[in-house]
Order: C-alpha cells, then sequence, then structure tokens
C-alpha cells in the first residue's frame, strides 16, 4: 500500500482557526466522494514547539492510503476529486507551496489499535538526509540502525517511518523531505516526558546526527482528524 502525504501552507488571509475549521469541515466531507481512498487522516497542527527541531512551515499534514503507485498518480484525473476537493483546496491552502511526497511505511512500533475517534498527540518529524548520503544508504540506515533505538522511548504508543519512494526521486522537482517520521503519545503531558527522557536526547538524538541534515528538516505536532478509517 501506498501512502501519500500532502504538506498543507495555510493560505494567508486565513486565520488559524478559519484554516483548520474549514479543512475539518468543508473539506474533510469532499475527501469521502473518492472512492480510491483507502484511510485519509489529517494531522492538525498544534501550538507546540518540538524542542531541537525547526518549526514546520506547514499547518497541517494530509495522509492518504492508495492501493498501488498507478492509483495515487490517478487521482490527478480522477473526477470525484477535481470535481470536489481539488476545486476546494485554494479555498484554505496556499496552494504555491503545497508540498506532496509518495511513500511507503515501515512500521517498527505497531502499538494499540487506534479507533476512530481515539485520542492521541502525533510527532510528525519531516526529514532531511544528511549530505553525501545516497537515498539507499538513508533509507537502510533509518530502517536498520535507528529503528531499534526507538522502541525504548518512554510512553511512546506507535511508531512508523514513512520512505519516499525512490522511483520519485526522478521527478522535477526532487521531493523536497526524504522521509516522515510518525510517532504517538497518549497526550501531550506524555510527549514532554518522553521527549526529556535520556532514551531519546541521548541515544536517538544523538544517533541522528549520523543520517539526518537537522538544519533542513523540521517537525510538527498535531491532533488527528480520521476520516476515512477502518
Amino acid at each position: 500500500m501506498i501512502k501519500v502525504f500532502a504538506l498543507l501552507p495555510k493560505k494567508a488571509d486565513l486565520s488559524t482557526e478559519q484554516f483548520h475549521r474549514h479543512w475539518r469541515e468543508v473539506h474533510a466531507p469532499l475527501a469521502l466522494r473518492i472512492k480510491t481512498l483507502k484511510r485519509y487522516v489529517q494531522s492538525h497542527r498544534i501550538p507546540q514547539p518540538v524542542p531541537g527541531f525547526s518549526a514546520s512551515p506547514y499547518e497541517g499534514v494530509a495522509e492518504v492510503w492508495f492501493d498501488s503507485v498507478e492509483t495515487a498518480m490517478g487521482l490527478r484525473t480522477n473526477p470525484d476529486y477535481l470535481d470536489g476537493a481539488y476545486k476546494d483546496e485554494p479555498n484554505f491552502i496556499d496552494t504555491s507551496g503545497l508540498t506532496f511526497l509518495l511513500t511507503r511505511e515501515n512500521v517498527v512500533v505497531p502499538g494499540p489499535s487506534f479507533a476512530q475517534d481515539t485520542p492521541a498527540i502525533k510527532g510528525l518529524f519531516l526529514v532531511k538526509r544528511k549530505p553525501g548520503m545516497s537515498v539507499a544508504e538513508f533509507q537502510e540506515y533509518w530502517r536498520t540502525i535507528h529503528a531499534p533505538l526507538v522502541p525504548r522511548t518512554p510512553h511512546l504508543l506507535r511508531y512508523v517511518q514513512c520512505h519516499v519512494l525512490p522511483e520519485t526521486y526522478d521527478s522535477d522537482p526532487p521531493p523536497a523531505y526524504d522521509g516522515i517520521a510518525e510517532l504517538w503519545w497518549p497526550d501531550l503531558a506524555k510527549f514532554q516526558e518522553s521527549w526529556a527522557s535520556p532514551e531519546l536526547q541521548v541515544e536517538q538524538l544523538t544517533d541522528a546526527r549520523n543520517f539526518v541534515d537537522g538544519k533542513a528538516s523540521a517537525a510538527l505536532l498535531a491532533e488527528e482528524v480520521r476520516v476515512i478509517w477502518p
């Protein structure tokens, strides 16, 4: 299964509250018309920084699952999308900065099953690989060396690596990021305790310097709205 991320900058003349309300109440129902979507999740940014990371320039992140790359790419000509959600995007998104990533998931910590309304705080880490490192080297290190460190994180519910598809690097422009790490915690207090832990601050963030370009990466915390969910 393919997972597509849409990184959404807010339209300049809207308030933060207007952006999130429109996305949740007006735009979300339009996605229900698109029959090729297997899942659709909105990650709504919350006003809480991730210490040590640059703030993401995006107000939200949309995540959409498809059966295949062909189905995902077919969205561009799908009338269910073009006649609904696509037309609505300029009403709340700065479409000049809209960014897409096609990825495949590597589920490291499956965690508990989430119902459609299960509360959680989610961290999204938009990761750029270290200069001089190939895509293959980056993905191999992330998957085999870094991933085993993460399950020891206190209070962590779930951890998923989303690797950008290698074949998309031939596109113009190339992908803005090399992957997105997604981590879930029960609530904001548990995130803050977790983030201060030696397992995260010493082990994981130290190791991240071996394969991540910290200056070119960014992060945000979000709450999920699971629009299309199993």
